[in-house]
């Protein structure tokens, strides 16, 4: 097969859609050597693939990082490109295929349905009607659509009923391997560099709405003004938006100097930052899969995490999980697990041995089943 990937959705400062693209196309590498590959990529991003692919592998640049030249790219060129190369399958790995899809097979990645089940959690453009237009009908016309968990697989099924569900393919991504037990002394340096507050209860992600961080100020707001908490609480992540709420939120006088913004961290640096937490706190509503969570736990930090969505999925009997309205409960975790030593060693084990179950080339090998899975439908 001669198979074709859209990079285009390619972002440097990697969140989860950014490191599964970036970490399928490493491990396709390693796994298939006997299908062809085009990358097609923007511009910036050509050096990614500079000397770091194998034969069957071959790159292009079809565009730039401004967002109206990517849709122009993944709408115009990326077709034309692929009909040139005479691709016979083409991989749209985030949410929207083109509309002009010529002769290949189509596959096409959906992360998540959180722009139809919460809408009120994204930007203007991930909830209107044309954006929203475009994944549904992307996702009628796709031959093969891979998802990161049974959880999005039964979204989808629930706003396209009429689907197909044997041509969803439930594909659960990797966890990196520099995600490990790190040696203490690199810990210390990466935390005094980046010149993080200990100790720390941490979270990792982009700081939205979806994330319901109030929720986690709250609980740990209140376990400060309980005098129950010595560790001052680190947000890492760049702001994505309707942040200001939050902004204000850890103004007030209880937190002044307990909760620290440290922007986003370089993805050499995340092992360390984990490794050097007390604890790791992901109270996200809604997830897709959630890399943050099974990461940290990679780095042998006890989680608390929702009930919700993937998360119960991927961490039920490794992680404490709540509701992600129980503020009430959500304190109470955060307080047992760094005061309950026993506890904390339980989850520690358990999250170590939840992680080793998450491996990048098993991802790769079942994206090579759906390539082979839309090619026998062009065939039937």
């Amino acid at each position: 097969m001669r198979i074709a990937i859209d990079f285009t959705a390619f972002i440097p400062q990697m969140t989860g859609i950014d490191t599964y693209m970036k970490q399928l196309v490493s491990n396709l590498a390693k796994v298939d050597r006997t299908n062809q590959y085009r990358i097609c990529h923007n511009h910036e991003d050509r050096r990614i693939f500079t000397n770091n692919l194998p034969g069957n592998f071959s790159h292009t640049s079809l565009s730039a990082r401004p967002r109206l030249l990517r849709l122009i790219s993944q709408q115009v060129m990326l077709p034309v490109a692929a009909s040139g190369w005479k691709a016979d399958v083409v991989h749209s790995p985030s949410f929207i295929m083109p509309y002009l899809r010529g002769s290949a097979r189509h596959v096409l990645t959906v992360h998540d349905m959180t722009s139809f089940s919460h809408p009120h959690c994204h930007i203007a453009l991930r909830r209107s009607w044309l954006y929203r237009r475009m994944v549904l009908a992307s996702l009628r016309r796709a031959d093969a659509v891979v998802v990161p968990s049974r959880a999005t697989r039964q979204a989808i099924l629930e706003f396209l009923p009429d689907l197909q569900p044997d041509r969803i393919h439930v594909t659960v991504p990797g966890i990196g391997e520099e995600f490990r037990l790190c040696d203490p002394a690199s810990v210390r340096e990466v935390v005094a560099r980046l010149k993080l507050p200990q100790p720390y209860i941490l979270y990792v992600g982009t700081l939205e709405p979806r994330k319901n961080l109030p929720a986690l100020v709250d609980s740990y707001r209140r376990l400060v003004e309980a005098g129950a908490i010595k560790e001052h609480l680190v947000l890492a992540g760049k702001l994505g938006w309707g942040y200001e709420a939050l902004l204000k939120q850890i103004q007030v006088p209880a937190l002044r100097g307990r909760v620290h913004l440290a922007g986003y961290v370089d993805q050499k640096d995340l092992p360390a930052v984990y490794a050097g937490a007390r604890l790791f706190v992901y109270p996200s509503l809604h997830e897709g899969f959630g890399f943050p969570p099974l990461e940290a736990m990679a780095c042998g930090v006890p989680v608390i995490s929702t009930r919700s969505s993937s998360l119960a999925e991927n961490l039920e009997r490794a992680a404490e999980l709540v509701a992600p309205d129980d503020i009430a409960g959500l304190t109470d975790a955060m307080q047992r697990l760094l005061t309950d030593d026993t506890l904390r060693a339980k989850r520690q084990g358990q999250g170590l041995e939840q992680a080793r179950q998450y491996r990048w080339e098993q991802t790769a090998r079942e994206t090579v089943k759906s390539y082979q899975a839309a090619m026998e439908m062009a065939r039937g």
